[in-house]
């Protein structure tokens, strides 16, 4: 399947020639994240298969200031977190590539900055010529859901890729599962 942009043009890298695959896997260094990326190696994966590890770091919002309260927060705190998102990003693209090494799985890391995830995520799996998008879920309620957005659900609207979108581990123990849910009064 050749990766297309909404004009259904090819993507400028268009690999389906090759026989290979180009899978993205949305990464945030999450359990489910993880999990996601297990999923793939155990049900998906393929021999030749090129992994498009995306990281998106949502930058912090901006220092605001106000004449009662001064700066909500302090510039070089500000700083500090962009850095800390940086230092993060590449400890991660380090793990991957030894784990990508260990596995015999060829994978290229992309870390980019962007307020909304989603939209970061359709443009590189495009850019990357792609031919499908892995990603977790967080299994937000409808309610939280409409209110706080859904980047996987962001990605399967707006994306014209087959997206699979890896639901939450099952828990291990079944009674668990049901407990939590009587304490909830469900």
């Amino acid at each position: 399947m050749a990766c297309s942009n909404e004009n259904n043009k090819a993507s400028p890298s268009d690999s389906s020639a090759t026989g290979h695959r180009r899978v993205l896997i949305a990464l945030d260094g999450s359990p489910l994240s993880e999990h996601a990326f297990q999923w793939y190696l155990a049900n998906v994966r393929r021999e030749g298969d090129l992994v498009i590890a995306a990281h998106i770091l949502e930058p912090p919002s901006l220092p605001s200031f106000s004449l009662k309260k001064g700066f909500s927060v302090p510039a070089d705190d500000w700083r500090e977190i962009i850095l800390a998102n940086g230092r993060a990003a590449k400890q991660m693209e380090e793990d991957l590539l030894l784990r990508a090494a260990n596995l015999k799985l060829k994978l290229d890391f992309i870390a980019e900055s962007h307020k909304r995830p989603g939209e970061a995520l359709v443009d590189i799996a495009w850019r990357s010529g792609c031919h499908l998008v892995i990603m977790a879920t967080r299994g937000l309620s409808d309610v939280r859901r409409a209110f706080l957005g859904s980047v996987s659900e962001h990605v399967m609207r707006h994306s014209n890729l087959p997206v699979c979108i890896v639901p939450k581990p099952p828990t291990a123990d079944p009674h668990e599962a049901a407990g939590s849910a009587a304490a909830k009064g469900h």
